[in-house]
């Protein structure tokens, strides 16, 4: 089984661009920062895949899913 780290630093990452998109007055600044910010949503929802692609589940009929390795 393989081991998916979780991105804190993107994480922080995310909250100061929310917080800048939050602070900016004009479009121009505005339009950078939201780019940025999808990019790194994007980044961290694939991350969160990975990781649940890895979580075992138990299903109703009680066998255990995921990765078995």
């Amino acid at each position: 089984m393989s081991v998916v780290a979780y991105d804190v630093t993107l994480e922080r990452r995310i909250r100061e661009l929310c917080a800048q998109a939050i602070a900016a007055r004009h479009t121009d600044e505005f339009q950078p920062i939201l780019a940025e910010l999808q990019e790194a949503l994007r980044t961290h929802t694939e991350q969160l895949k990975s990781m649940v692609e890895e979580y075992p589940f138990l299903t109703v009929d009680g066998t255990l899913t995921g990765n078995s390795d």
